[in-house]
């Protein structure tokens, strides 16, 4: 199974970076194949209502950040990010995880528009490179 996440925690705030946002949450074959997932499944198919917070579609595509309130919310079911009232908390939470993932020389620190090259001619000066292929007008 293969989705990247970065998240902090703080004893008020959780913020999650869905590094590959665009690309459906992976499902374990385990976890697909149990009698709940396809209960799951056949009600959706349906469009009979979940006893969960989430449709299918939230489940399977999440957002590129998920910014919680935990005190408020343990369960974690209302996304802040984007509401103008955290603005400031939810910039401070990503400098923080920004912060770590530099100590941390985390390799996903470009994603998901770029990725970090510090290899070759970019040793001595890591950078992020662009994944922009130029297809995006051809598709």
């Amino acid at each position: 199974m293969y989705y990247p996440m970065r998240s902090i925690r703080t004893h008020k705030f959780h913020l999650i970076h869905n590094l590959n946002f665009l690309m459906p949450f992976s499902i374990d074959q385990d976890f697909f194949a149990s009698p709940t997932f396809q209960d799951l499944l056949e009600r959706t198919r349906l469009g009979q209502p979940l006893h969960w917070y989430k449709t299918l579609k939230e489940y399977y595509y999440r957002p590129q950040w998920e910014f919680y309130d935990i005190r408020s919310d343990p369960r974690e079911e209302t996304n802040l990010a984007g509401n103008e009232k955290y603005t400031e908390i939810f910039n401070n939470l990503k400098l923080m995880l920004n912060k770590w993932q530099n100590i941390t020389a985390d390799p996903w620190i470009c994603a998901p528009h770029g990725v970090l090259e510090f290899q070759g001619n970019y040793k001595a000066h890591p950078r992020c490179l662009s994944l922009e292929n130029g297809l995006k007008d051809e598709l």
